[in-house]
This record gives structure tokens, sequence and C-alpha cells, in this order.
């Protein structure tokens, strides 16, 4: 069965903005003189940054990298290597913030944000807070941008686009069973992926089956244990800064060389930044996931199917 998320199966998100910011959209923010060609209700002068990076290249992909001043240190799209940094998206600068002239800060929901929030509308600054957890909240961060923005045509584009790549990958490997896999999110003590995430989501449309989508928790701390018993055909180790970088590295490492996926060297390395970020990417991580783990489906003209 295909699982992919349709734009019918999701429903019209139910966004936070803080300070009533869109609900006063036919009015602007104070300062800001819309242009005669501009979207009714969207200042020209939207000075703006993401706290997190997906929220931001999803900006850039519906064209409108002019409306952000600024990035955070994790920000690695080309399109924002000339901006100033505001620190990182956890902890911000905020008298940064204010000399750069921001009014307006696209941040992720989540337990911490509130507090966040608070402080940044303190200074004057409208905060808007979406969802990021899930491919349904990235295609909700879509809709919800392609309004705010007042580009809504883009954003059924952007989105529609995805859906195809989606697709795409899906009619590859339909019928294949699933490939039981862990997704290593940090590695001491072990952190992986439980369910209703965005990585399981992830792991699920590329043909695998995430070993610990039974967890209580959506990012559970698991021990060497519970991986040996859960016998993943193959880990999934997204590569950054301070991540191991090699197999053999992992091999000699107390407790994960332990796993019979890291001895039989069943390792797949991924693009850390392209599996942690549920934007405009996606579909990238997901095929490039699907052709590691259902090698055949692609290497066959029209593909391999069992």
């Amino acid at each position: 069965m295909k699982w992919v998320f349709r734009r019918g199966m999701v429903p019209r998100v139910s966004w936070v903005f803080r300070r009533a910011f869109l609900v006063l959209l036919p009015f602007q923010l104070p300062g800001c003189a819309p242009a005669a060609d501009s979207q009714p209700g969207i200042p020209e002068e939207v000075r703006s940054v993401s706290l997190v990076p997906s929220l931001g290249e999803l900006i850039v992909a519906l064209g409108e990298t002019q409306r952000l001043v600024a990035k955070t240190d994790f920000d690695t799209h080309e399109s924002l290597a000339a901006l100033p940094s505001i620190g990182g998206g956890l902890d911000p600068n905020l008298e940064r913030m204010i000399d750069l002239g921001i009014n307006v800060v696209f941040m992720p929901t989540g337990r911490d944000a509130p507090a966040m929030a608070e402080r940044i509308e303190s200074l004057g600054i409208s905060v808007v807070s979406l969802p990021t957890n899930s491919v349904p909240d990235l295609f909700r961060a879509i809709d919800a941008l392609g309004e705010f923005f007042g580009v809504p045509t883009k954003a059924d584009s952007l989105a529609d686009t995805l859906e195809e790549m989606i697709a795409r990958v899906e009619e590859r490997i339909e019928g294949f069973p699933p490939v039981p896999v862990m997704y290593v999110v940090a590695p001491s003590p072990p952190v992986t992926t439980g369910p209703g995430t965005f990585i399981d989501d992830l792991v699920r449309l590329a043909g695998g089956a995430n070993v610990f989508a039974d967890a209580d928790l959506p990012w559970p701390a698991v021990g060497f244990e519970a991986i040996v018993a859960r016998d993943p055909e193959a880990l999934i180790w997204p590569q950054g800064e301070y991540s191991i970088q090699d197999l053999r590295t992992l091999q000699s490492t107390p407790g994960w060389r332990t796993i019979p996926a890291v001895q039989e060297g069943r390792v797949l390395f991924v693009d850390g930044d392209l599996f942690s970020r549920p934007g405009p990417g996606f579909p990238a991580a997901v095929e490039a996931l699907a052709r590691a783990l259902h090698s055949s489906a692609f290497n066959a003209p029209g593909g391999g199917r069992p």
C-alpha cells in the first residue's frame, strides 16, 4: 500500500501566530509601507529570521529569500550564506535581532517555544510559530507560509512538486518488504526516533520499518541491549560535525561495537542536515534512503519489483 501525504489528507494548518499577527494582516507592521505591487496585507519591509533551517529553506523555496535578513549558525543554504548570524536557534542573540531591525521571527512549536516566543515578543517583535514535527507538518508549514507571504499559488506548486517526487520513489519500491532499521539521532547515550516524528515518516516512506516505532516517546533514549534485541537490519547514521564519520571508528566504539549491524558493516551514513530538516530537501532524503535500502528497485530499468 502506498503511503504518501496527499494534499487532501492534510487539513489546513491551524497555526499559532503570536501577537495576533496574521489576524492583523490587512494592516501594516509599524513603520512598514507596502509596495504598490506587493500582496495585500503583506508589508514590503518584513525583516525576518527563521530559528530553524527547515522553515528558512521553505521561505527560500517560495521565492521570498529577500524577506530574510539574518540566519542562525546552523543554516547552510547557499542563498543565506552572506547573511549575518544571530547565533543558535535555541539561544539566539536578541540584541543582534534588534540591531538588524528584525520584526518577524519564524520558529517551531515545541516544549520550550512559548518561553522563547515570550522573550522575543517582549522586544516588540512578532513571532510566527509553526509545527515542524512530522511530514504533515511540512505541508502545513508550506500552506501557512504561502498564506503569510501572499503566495498561495507558489505554495501549492511547491507542495505538489514535493508530493510528486515522493510518489515516484513509492512507485519504485512498491512491493518490496520494509527493511527493519534504527535511526541514530544521538550516539551517546543512544537516542533514536519513536512514532509520529518526521524521521519516522521518512523511514517509512523510504521503505524502512522503524524498529522503535512502538516507543512511548518521540525521541527515546535506548540501551545497547534493547538495540541488540530489536536487531535492526541496518543503522541509519547521520553524519555531522560531531558525529562518528566512518565504520571503522564505529566498530571500535564501546557499546556500538556490540551491535550486529555494526559488526557486519550494515551502517548507512547519511547527510545529517538533509535528513534532519522537514523542508524542501525532504524528497531527496527519502530517495537517498530508499536507494540504500532497496538498491535493486533503482538499478533495474523501470524498477526491480520483487
